[in-house]
């Protein structure tokens, strides 16, 4: 691992994780109460878009991870990165890992 590592590296990942977070769960939140109280599809639809950012959250931190690796000239943690962006990106893509 490259020790000339920014030290905000660390502290911009744990954002983009912190952030999708609390996002995906205040709109699974507001899609929870919204069903109670009024139903139907936007209640629906909120709920969706909340497991939507969650489960986009680790893709997007895969994503900064790469940008940093490569803005820090580490690009064998770079191409690593980018490596497993395809994969999750092509798994979801072609459903790979599904019955």
């Amino acid at each position: 691992m490259n020790e000339r590592r920014e030290p905000g590296f660390d502290r911009a990942l744990a954002y983009v994780l912190s952030i999708g977070a609390y996002a995906g769960f205040f709109v699974m939140a507001a899609g929870a109460v919204a069903h109670i109280l009024i139903g139907g599809v936007i209640a629906a639809r909120l709920e969706l878009t909340g497991v939507l950012i969650l489960l986009a959250t680790p893709v997007l931190r895969v994503f900064v991870a790469m940008v940093l690796f490569f803005r820090e000239r580490d690009s064998r943690y770079g191409w690593i990165s980018a490596g497993v962006l395809l994969i999750l990106l092509l798994g979801s893509v072609f459903r790979i890992g599904e019955r």
